[in-house]
C-alpha cells in the first residue's frame, strides 16, 4: 500500500439544487428537519455507483421534496420557529428560504460537496465503487436548480449536476413535474428516484456518513424516467409508491451500479419497469436527516419495496426491506436487498454477462449525536454477494466509520471518514480509504 499525504485546498460556495425534498414543513428545534425524496446517489446515478445514484434524497420514502411543504390534511400544521433576534440561521430556516409570486412558491437546493483523500490503498478502483484511486480531491457534488409549487395543486422540480461526468459537462440530475392537490393520490411524471431503497431515498448530502451504502450505489435503480403515484396517510403512518418507467440498465461490472437514462431519444432499445414501496412511520415523520440531529423523542420507520424491468439486454427484478430509528440522538438503520439478472437469449445492446446471477447484501448502520446538531458519530458495516454462485474478491466486507461536525445546524458541515474493505473469497486488495468531506447543503 502507499502513504501519500495531500495538502488540502480551497473550497467554493455554490448555489445547486439537488433532489427534491420532503414533502413535510420542516419541523421545530426538538424534531428532526423533514426529508425529500431522492434525489437519489453512484456517479452515474446521482450520488452512486462509480459511473457517474448521487441523488435522491430525503429519509425514508420522501417523495421530491414540495416547496409550499403542505401539511397532511390529518392533522394540524407545525410552524416553523421564529429564529431568534439576529440568528437566521435558527432551526426551521430552510422553511424560510423561499420566495412567493402570485400562488407561485420557489425555493432552491444547494448541494456542494469537496472531498479529499489523504490515504488510498493501491488497488482502489472507481469501477469498482471506491471512492477515489489515488490521494488527492474530488469535486463530488455541484447541484443546482428549482423547486415549486403552485397553490399546492402543481409541484416541480428540476436539478442538474453542475460536473456531471468525467469532462466536466453538467448534465440533468432529476426533472419532474406532479398534480398533488390530494393527499392520497400524488402522480408525479419525468426523471425521479425510483421507490426501492430507503438509502437511495434519502438526499445525497443528508446521510450521516460521505457517501451512501456500497450495496446501495450497486444494486439501487436510482433516478428513471416514468411516472409515479404516491399517497400518504395519518400523517405518513401509513404510505405508498408505485411507478412506470423505461427499463432499466446496469453495467456488466456488479459495482458500477445501474445507468441513469433520461431517454432523450425515447425508449430505443429497452422496455417497460415497474415499482413500488410500503412504508410507515407511526409516530409521525423522522424528518430529512439521516442522523438525529435534534435528540428527537423515540420514532420508527419501516418499509419495504420491490421492481421488475424487462429490459432488451436483461431481465432485472430486486426486493429491499429496511427499518430506521431515531431517539435521542441515536439513529439505527437495518437495510437488506435482494436483486437479480437474467440475460436475454438476443439482447438489444452487448453485454458481457451469459447466466442468471442473483445478488445479496445486508446493510447496518448506527450513530449517535454527541452534541445536539452539532457532533456525531456513526459507523456501518456492510456484507455483499455480488453473485451467490461464486467465491471470489466481490464478496466484501465494507466497515465504515467516521465523524461529522455541524457547523451551522445541517446546512454546512464536515465529514472524515475511514473505510475498510475486506475480501471475503479470491485475492485480498488494498483498497482501503480515508476521506474528508466538506459539504453545504440546502
Amino acid at each position: 500500500m502507499r502513504h501519500l499525504a495531500c495538502a488540502a485546498g480551497g473550497a467554493a460556495v455554490l448555489l445547486a439544487l439537488s433532489s427534491p425534498r420532503a414533502q413535510e414543513p420542516e419541523p421545530a428545534a426538538e424534531a428532526p428537519a423533514a426529508a425529500g425524496p431522492t434525489p437519489a446517489e453512484a456517479p452515474a446515478a446521482g450520488d452512486e455507483p462509480a459511473s457517474a445514484p448521487e441523488r435522491a434524497e430525503a429519509p425514508a420514502e420522501r417523495p421530491s421534496a414540495p416547496v409550499s411543504r403542505r401539511p397532511p390534511r390529518e392533522t394540524p400544521a407545525p410552524v416553523s420557529p421564529a429564529p431568534a433576534r439576529g440568528d437566521l440561521l435558527a432551526p426551521g430556516f430552510r422553511e424560510r428560504i423561499r420566495a412567493a409570486i402570485g400562488p407561485l412558491e420557489i425555493a432552491p437546493i444547494a448541494l456542494l460537496a469537496l472531498q479529499a483523500a489523504p490515504y488510498v490503498g493501491d488497488d482502489a478502483l472507481s469501477q469498482a465503487g471506491d471512492s477515489a484511486e489515488q490521494p488527492g480531491f474530488r469535486l463530488r457534488r455541484a447541484r443546482a436548480g428549482l423547486l415549486g409549487d403552485v397553490a399546492g395543486l402543481v409541484r416541480f422540480g428540476i436539478s442538474m449536476d453542475l460536473a456531471g461526468g468525467d469532462d466536466g459537462t453538467a448534465r440533468i440530475h432529476e426533472a419532474w413535474g406532479g398534480v398533488t392537490a390530494a393527499r392520497a393520490l400524488e402522480i408525479y411524471a419525468g426523471a425521479r428516484t425510483v421507490p426501492f431503497s430507503r438509502s437511495a431515498m434519502i438526499g445525497a448530502g443528508d446521510g450521516a456518513l460521505a457517501e451512501r451504502p456500497l450495496a446501495v450505489r450497486a444494486m439501487a435503480p436510482f433516478t428513471q424516467v416514468g411516472i409515479q403515484a404516491e399517497g400518504h396517510f395519518q400523517d405518513r403512518a401509513f404510505s405508498y409508491h408505485a411507478g412506470i418507467y423505461n427499463a432499466f440498465q446496469r453495467a456488466d461490472q456488479f459495482y458500477a451500479g445501474h445507468s441513469e437514462s433520461l431517454a432523450p431519444l425515447g425508449n430505443r432499445f429497452e422496455g417497460i419497469a415497474v415499482a413500488g414501496r410500503l412504508a410507515t412511520e407511526p409516530q409521525g415523520p423522522l424528518g430529512r436527516a439521516l442522523q438525529d440531529v435534534a435528540h428527537s423523542p423515540f420514532r420508527l420507520a419501516a418499509g419495504a419495496g420491490g421492481f421488475f424491468s424487462d429490459g432488451g439486454a436483461r431481465t432485472l427484478y430486486g426486493a429491499s426491506a429496511d427499518v430506521l430509528l431515531h431517539a435521542a440522538g441515536l439513529h439505527a438503520l437495518g437495510e437488506v436487498l435482494w436483486t437479480g439478472a437474467s440475460p436475454k437469449s438476443v439482447p438489444t445492446q452487448p453485454i458481457a454477462q451469459v447466466t442468471s446471477v442473483s445478488s445479496l447484501a445486508l446493510v447496518v448502520e448506527a450513530g449517535y449525536m454527541i452534541v445536539a446538531r452539532k457532533l456525531g458519530v456513526s459507523g456501518r458495516v456492510e456484507w455483499i454477494d455480488p453473485n451467490a454462485d461464486v467465491d471470489d474478491e466481490g464478496d466484501n466486507l465494507v466497515l465504515t466509520g467516521g465523524v461529522s461536525y455541524h457547523a451551522i445546524d445541517d446546512l454546512v458541515k464536515a465529514q472524515l471518514e475511514y473505510t475498510h474493505r475486506e475480501e471475503l473469497g479470491g485475492l485480498a486488495l488494498a483498497n482501503d480509504a480515508v476521506i474528508l468531506q466538506l459539504q453545504l447543503s440546502l
